[in-house]
């Protein structure tokens, strides 16, 4: 389970990396690498076993402390708040 955070982390910084790109002095760089990361981990996303495929094989796995929303949404908060002081 840890490669699908993996690959949601690595989307997510790609995602603002493109995005905030703008800020930065060579902009065409930095949003090219946020698409470059963004695509990699849409792919490794993709290639990630579906729940469902897990389940027919009885191999599902309890959900961690890490997979839950109410920890994330707070963390995603904080670090946009963080960047928006920057900008």
């Amino acid at each position: 389970m840890w490669q699908r955070v993996l690959a949601l982390l690595i989307l997510i910084a790609g995602l603002l990396m493109a995005v905030l790109g703008v800020v930065s002095d060579n902009d065409t760089n930095v949003r090219l690498a946020g698409a470059a990361l963004m695509l990699v981990g849409i792919i490794w996303l993709y290639r990630q076993p579906t729940l469902s495929s897990l389940d027919s094989k009885g191999q599902t796995a309890p959900l961690k402390w890490y997979q839950s929303p109410i920890l994330w949404v707070p963390i995603i908060a904080i670090i946009i708040f963080i960047i928006s002081l920057f900008v």
